[in-house]
């Protein structure tokens, strides 16, 4: 009977507040407010402040978030295409969201040599928790 009580007290708590925080492994948080309405999401790295993210789009349970300046290592070559990605919260509303870096461009990344990569491709997974 507790362990229903303290879920109902957490489940409109996040209700009232209107917001999904999600603190994820690879030491980046990410907040959506407002989620009936007009929507606002933010990053921050660590215990920086909070940054708005002024482009994103809500598909399903998938979150995307275009934060600005979002690139990779370029390669040494540089006539070659840098890639640009995006972040993506999948099952975002879900007990256990993962974070995934979505690339925007067909692209090379300059790590360990110069590695080709195409349009849509995920990377680095993690997890993260929602608060």
């Amino acid at each position: 009977m507790r362990f229903f009580l303290i879920n109902i007290f957490l489940i409109c708590t996040n209700l009232l507040s209107n917001e999904l925080v999600f603190i994820c492994e690879n030491n980046y948080s990410y907040k959506i407010t407002n989620i009936e309405n007009n929507h606002k999401s933010f990053f921050k790295y660590k215990n920086d402040d909070w940054n708005e993210i002024k482009s994103f789009n809500i598909l399903g349970n998938k979150l995307e978030l275009f934060i600005p300046n979002m690139e990779y290592l370029a390669c040494s070559d540089k006539s070659l295409a840098i890639c640009k990605y995006s972040i993506r919260i999948n099952d975002f509303t879900g007990k256990r969201p993962t974070v995934t870096e979505v690339v925007l461009n067909d692209c090379y990344i300059g790590t360990m040599g110069c590695n080709e990569y195409k349009k849509g491709l995920e990377l680095n997974q993690s997890f993260c928790k929602l608060n």
